[in-house]
């Protein structure tokens, strides 16, 4: 069994425990801000998305350092980023959307609700921990892990005020979701059954979206240096997600400056 059946399996088991609306408020958040709207504002020196995140199941060492919500976004607020992204997964991740309702009382930025989502029931809580955007993955759809299709999924989350991120990893996805309205895209480096990082099939795939005009689109994922970030840049995204370095890194300012998009940028 690969992480990704393994991760499913646990996430339906999360669900069905009522704690996993713990902390919450009842009603849906107003108010929220475009994280699209912000990628798109950024996009010119290169958006920065970074995550909240506890554990790192793809590194050899999964621990990272304890830091609470509030820590965190003081330290990253300062940088200037474009948003946030939080890690909601119970499972492997020691999330929950509590977090992210915490990280939204904490910014005025936008705030992307990184899930496995796989029923509707996930989008009320990102709706109600008052996220800007919630993540789809089009693998979920193409092995059949979904309680309902994805375009419907996409239809809930944007009938909630949310914003809909779907993630790739293999060009053959970007098919198999074409009917999916989402309002912006990301490319994974990482292989989500076996945590492999795989830069040539992610980017092959960040090829294919930005020769088919999918925009915003994003890097997702594997930024341990200024290099990994620099792959992303000149190959067009318009913006990159950042987790486990930066949760490590000692001198957040610095790192966060320092995989920026360069002056000179990319193709776009």
């Amino acid at each position: 069994m690969g992480f990704l059946e393994e991760i499913v399996r646990e996430t339906k088991e999360s669900l069905r425990d009522p704690e996993y609306f713990h902390g919450l408020p009842v009603e849906p958040t107003a108010g929220r801000p475009s994280l699209r709207d912000a990628v798109e504002r950024d996009s010119g020196r290169g958006a920065l998305l970074v995550e909240y995140k506890r554990v790192s199941p793809g590194q050899p060492d999964p621990e990272l350092p304890a830091r609470s919500v509030r820590d965190f976004v003081r330290a990253v607020d300062a940088v200037g980023v474009s948003g946030y992204s939080c890690l909601a997964a119970r499972p492997r991740f020691r999330g929950a959307p509590s977090d992210v309702a915490e990280l939204v009382r904490s910014t005025d930025r936008p705030v992307l609700f990184k899930e496995f989502v796989l029923d509707p029931r996930q989008l009320d809580a990102a709706s109600r921990a008052g996220a800007s955007a919630v993540l789809l993955i089009a693998r979920l759809e193409t092995e059949g892990y979904l309680s309902v299709p994805m375009r419907e999924l996409s239809r809930q989350a944007h009938d909630r005020g949310l914003e809909v991120l779907l993630e790739w990893h293999a060009r053959s996805e970007l098919s198999a979701t074409s009917g999916v309205e989402a309002d912006m895209y990301g490319v994974n480096v990482r292989d989500l059954d076996s945590l492999a990082i795989d830069r040539r099939t992610a980017e092959a795939t960040l090829e294919a979206a930005r020769v088919a005009g999918r925009r915003p689109l994003l890097g997702l994922s594997g930024i341990e240096t200024p290099a990994d970030a620099a792959r992303f840049w000149t190959r067009g995204v318009d913006g990159i997600l950042v987790g486990t370095a930066a949760a490590r890194s000692t001198d957040l300012p610095s790192f966060l400056q320092s995989i920026r998009r360069p002056a000179t940028g990319g193709v776009r």
